[in-house]
């Protein structure tokens, strides 16, 4: 269930940034973070899958109780996602125009819809290591699921404090749910860093292993 739960709350954050706007900013602000939608949960979703590539790489290691492979596994499967997610930035930054112009996008939105989606992209990085974290700390849903509720109540508060107070649109409430991805991000990395388990993250023993990283993918991307 705090599995279920999680992967539930990584959707719901558009969905947040369109109760919020719709309420406190305009309809056309509404239209234009409801025509991300798609591209979000695409984006998303794949992020997610190289969570379970992770998961799926650490635990087969984890239970054989060979524990240089998993750390090698923890260690290539963090810069595995890391690099994914600047990918999807990347991406997001180059061809958010085009991709809502293939989708069929109004004109009066898609301006908006743009801003919103260039923003918003810039949290993929931090979303990536979450769901990274999250595939490593499997064995502990409940966890992972603290911290994203965590960045959840912060991402209700920054929507708010942007729109109502600030006097923002779009662009605030995709500033909020940036800001609360590396919230959650920060807060899973830092578990993983201050862990004494043999899954624990430590900088210096960053290093990619080919067959780790192939094992991940070949798992994460069908997925």
């Amino acid at each position: 269930l705090p599995l279920m739960f999680t992967n539930l709350l990584q959707m719901l954050f558009s969905m947040v940034d369109l109760a919020v706007v719709g309420r406190f900013s305009s309809s056309a602000a509404m239209g234009s973070v409801g025509s991300t939608t798609t591209l979000i949960f695409l984006f998303t979703g794949f992020l997610m899958g190289l969570g379970s590539g992770a998961n799926v790489l650490v635990a087969t290691h984890f239970g054989a109780r060979n524990e240089k492979n998993v750390r090698e596994s923890v260690h290539t499967s963090f810069l595995v996602c890391l690099i994914a997610g600047f990918l999807m930035l990347a991406l997001g930054l180059i061809f958010a125009r085009p991709l809502l112009e293939l989708l069929n996008t109004r004109e009066d939105l898609i301006d908006g819809a743009e801003l919103y989606l260039r923003i918003y992209f810039l949290g993929m990085p931090a979303a990536a290591l979450y769901n990274y974290g999250s595939g490593v700390l499997s064995g502990d849903t409940k966890t992972p699921l603290i911290y994203l509720s965590t960045a959840g109540v912060l991402n209700v508060i920054l929507d708010l404090v942007f729109v109502i107070g600030l006097g923002m649109s779009t662009d605030g409430v995709a500033l909020a749910s940036m800001i609360s991805q590396c919230v959650s991000a920060g807060l899973i990395i830092l578990s993983l860093a201050r862990s004494k388990d043999i899954y624990g993250l430590n900088v210096k023993e960053l290093r990619f292993h080919k067959d780790k990283a192939i094992h991940a993918l070949s798992v994460g991307v069908p997925a």
